[in-house]
């Protein structure tokens, strides 16, 4: 049996039923088109509004990112610019590198042009010190005079009068960043239009306003040392969403606000911080006080009168929603509402929040969201058009159906044929389109001519093929991005790789299970070739490095840094001097460890031929002391051992003078000792003691002599840490300074001593109330062979002096004659 199609059967059964059939479905007919006029003007209205506002959320939502990344690049600039510790001149190098693109209107009324300007990205970079005390500014493109910066310590000298950040980042812990919210001085509605009627078409006071970045600063010991601030500036996030036009779908240099169709951010608070009205935008008054709602539920005319920026929380009375779109952000949830705008007119509201949790902003884990509304009656006018086309071919179908029943069975034949082509053509086409687009086809779309169930099921076909190619479209562009982003990742890669080889330091890193996991070129040529060391424990690697294993487990077990420590090694009698230090990788070590080795050998043999110079350059001033010291004791000698030689019959004089010979021979002796102890003084060997014990140990040796000279001595010892100095140096310059003060007091006295620990050095002061020191003598009481002394060989202090300067110190001294004398010396924690 043949197989009949669908075609033919419609054609059978038309031509069988003749013209009652054919009155019967024409009413059927007319009925059913009514119903889906309905039907298709609520699914076209539904399905227009449904995709205008997930096309506003997904924008909202792409906003959102890009604020996001502006406010974390922000925090990767301050970070960097924290890390390097820039000068004035770096700083301002990087404050002009730092640009972003405004599109505004040129601020005179008469010039009806445009202007695309690159613009600082922050208003002002700023390094304050410890007390408050800015020290370096850089705002508006200009360094701020020195008679012009503030102490922002306190609220009312900062630049709006009221801000705390000073505050607020001093507290916070190294690398932790403070985000304030908008600052500015608020606009009201006569600045802003100044005579205009609607904000588009004014030229009065633009909003400016900062969003201020700040971390604390802390000195090489880790002690705060001031903090740095660089200050968003308010027009780049004005810049985001000021060009929006949801309802012509392009950007706009100013939007109409009474179009309905506009986009502001608001922030955490619920206030807005960028909108075409900037009365709506939170600021401050003149005085820096906030200008706050005048009223808890501000109304829309206390709004357009200017009177108070517009916080959602408080929105309620202008529309319920406002209060639910913020409390929607703060949980971290995107979506649309319909919120009622001037003239009691429907606007669509999408919104998506802007995730970020740093500072302030922590509470919620947002730094705001971003609206955007469009107009229904925007939307509404597609669904009219829709509604009129259906009405279109409503009525076309009725004239053809009254026609068709007036031919009555002399058409039927020619109306069956009609119908049964109209119904199995299009049937045909969208079974064709679904063979194509499983075969891969996706550009493969029906040609929906009608407006029935035929025509709709078409439409539908083809949106779900341009669905699909979208999709498919997506799908290859993320790949594209994911390869370019492979790419970007092995460059940066490769360049820090390149950049770790050039550097003349070794850079080990370990992991926080004590493995060694990379070396670079430097640290192969001091530690061994890298197969050897990668992967081994640190233990085994640095086996014969001195303590330098005990750091690595402090460091790994405390979390944190030891800090740079010289390191001397000796190997087969060949000795090597190494500076290294140990930092823990990220937060409290969680990465592992991070080793610098720089061979400081060749330096460390330079400075001591530099000693070594500087002590052959002393040599010859010693010599002319040397002939000049030792000539008068030998003349004395002399001149005793000839008259003892003429006189030698006198026995009692021949021994008085036998006896001064004595001495001034043993006065030679002393001086050939004194400078033999300074020309070749012993080398300073370094290591862990109680500087306190050191003081009472020589003060108990001093005691018993200036007891006979009348001379109490007075010790005070402050809390010191033991740290590494060589104590039989410090003794001896000690001895040397103490003595000399009881020789001075023949008449009896005080010496005071003193210890003390102030800014990284330990300070030790001894003074006393002796006859002090001559002004004009001041300047040479260092000066080897220098003394006021008949017996003294002036070599005392100056070797005092240099015991300090081996430790890296410095010799302090201060006198008033009649009033005595104080020295001050300084020994660093970590020379």
């Amino acid at each position: 049996m043949p197989r009949l199609t669908l075609f033919k059967k419609i054609l059978i059964i038309t031509l069988l039923l003749s013209l009652v059939p054919l009155v019967t479905s024409s009413l059927m007919l007319l009925i059913n088109l009514e119903s889906i006029s309905s039907y298709l003007s609520s699914e076209i209205a539904e399905t227009s509004d449904t995709q205008a506002s997930e096309s506003l959320q997904m924008r909202a939502r792409h906003v959102a990112e890009t604020v996001a990344g502006v406010l974390r690049q922000c925090e990767n600039d301050l970070l960097f610019l924290a890390r390097s510790r820039p000068d004035r001149l770096t700083l301002f190098d990087f404050y002009l590198t730092r640009r972003g693109e405004i599109w505004e209107r040129d601020q005179e009324p008469e010039l009806f042009s445009e202007n695309h300007d690159l613009i600082p990205l922050y208003q002002s970079l700023a390094i304050i010190d410890r007390n408050g005390q800015e020290r370096i500014v850089i705002r508006d493109g200009k360094t701020v005079p020195e008679n012009e910066l503030r102490n922002v310590a306190e609220p009312a000298a900062t630049e709006y009068k009221s801000e705390d950040y000073f505050r607020e980042t001093r507290s916070l812990d190294p690398g932790r960043i403070h985000v304030t919210h908008l600052t500015g001085f608020h606009i009201s509605r006569q600045q802003q239009l100044q005579g205009a009627v609607e904000p588009e078409d004014a030229h009065g006071e633009q909003y400016r306003g900062v969003v201020r970045f700040c971390t604390p600063l802390n000195d090489k010991n880790g002690n705060f040392d001031g903090i740095l601030v660089i200050s968003l500036d308010h027009r780049h996030l004005m810049e985001i969403t000021q060009h929006i036009d949801p309802g012509r779908g392009y950007s706009t240099i100013f939007p109409r606000y009474k179009s309905g169709n506009y986009a502001f951010l608001f922030d955490d608070e619920g206030w807005v911080i960028t909108h075409p009205r900037f009365w709506y935008i939170r600021g401050l008054d003149k005085e820096g006080r906030a200008v706050p709602s005048s009223a808890e539920r501000p109304s829309q005319a206390d709004l357009d009168a200017g009177l108070t920026p517009f916080k959602l929380d408080n929105g309620a009375n202008i529309d319920p929603n406002y209060p639910n779109i913020i409390d929607a952000v703060r949980k971290h949830h995107s979506g649309y509402a319909e919120v009622l705008s001037t003239k009691d007119a429907k606007n669509i509201i999408a919104y998506a929040p802007i995730l970020y949790s740093t500072g302030n902003y922590r509470t919620h884990g947002v730094f705001g969201g971003v609206a955007i509304a469009f107009k229904v009656d925007q939307f509404n006018d597609l669904i009219r058009k829709g509604s009129r086309l259906i009405s279109s071919q409503l009525k076309a179908h009725r004239t053809r159906s009254t026609v068709i029943l007036l031919l009555t069975a002399c058409l039927s034949a020619l109306a069956a044929w009609w119908l049964s082509r109209g119904i199995g053509k299009p049937l045909q086409e969208l079974t064709d389109g679904v063979r194509k687009l499983a075969e891969g086809d996706t550009g493969s779309r029906v040609v929906a001519t009608s407006s029935d169930e035929v025509g709709e099921l078409a439409r539908t076909f083809n949106f779900m093929a341009d669905e699909l190619e979208f999709r498919k479209n997506s799908l290859l562009n993320t790949l594209d991005e994911l390869r370019n982003s492979r790419r970007e990742i092995l460059a940066e890669r490769d360049f820090k790789e390149s950049v770790l080889e050039s550097i003349t330091s070794a850079i080990v890193t370990i992991s926080p299970d004590g493995v060694l996991t990379s070396i670079n070129d430097t640290g192969i040529r001091i530690l061994g070739s890298r197969d050897q060391v990668i992967g081994s424990a640190y233990r085994q690697v640095f086996a014969e490095w001195g303590d330098v294993p005990e750091r690595i487990e402090h460091t790994l077990s405390q979390g944190g840094g030891y800090g740079r420590q010289p390191l001397k090694l000796d190997r087969c009698g060949e000795v090597s001097y190494y500076d290294v230090g140990v930092f823990p990788t990220g937060r409290s070590g969680e990465h592992g460890v991070t080793i610098t080795i720089r061979n400081e050998t060749e330096r460390e043999k330079l400075r001591e031929e530099m000693m070594r110079l500087d002590r052959l350059a002393s040599l010859g001033k010693l010599s002319a002391g040397i002939a000049h010291e030792i000539r008068n004791p030998l003349t004395g000698i002399s001149l005793l051992l000839d008259d003892l030689h003429d006189n030698a019959a006198r026995g009692a004089e021949d021994r008085e003078m036998l006896r001064k010979a004595v001495a001034e021979i043993d006065r030679v002796e002393h001086l050939v000792n004194a400078l033999l102890s300074y020309a070749s003084p012993a080398r300073v060997e370094f290591r862990e003691s109680d500087l306190n014990l050191v003081v009472n140990d020589t003060v108990l040796l001093m005691r018993r002599p200036a007891f006979k000279s009348g001379v109490s001595i007075d010790v005070t010892c402050g809390v010191l840490s033991p740290f590494r100095f060589d104590p039989e140096k410090i003794k001896q310059a000690l001895l040397n300074i103490i003595r000399n003060a009881v020789e001075a007091m023949q008449s009896g006295g005080l010496i005071t001593i003193a210890t003390l620990a102030s800014q990284g050095n330990v300070v030790i002061k001894i003074s006393d109330n002796g006859p002090g020191i001559n002004e004009k003598d001041l300047p040479l009481i260092f000066e080897p062979f220098f003394t006021r002394k008949g017996a003294g060989t002036g070599l005392g202090l100056s070797i005092t002096q240099r015991i300090v300067e081996e430790h890296h110190g410095r010799i302090l001294v201060e006198s008033t004659p009649g009033m005595g004398t104080e020295f001050t010396i300084e020994l660093p924690l970590n020379s």
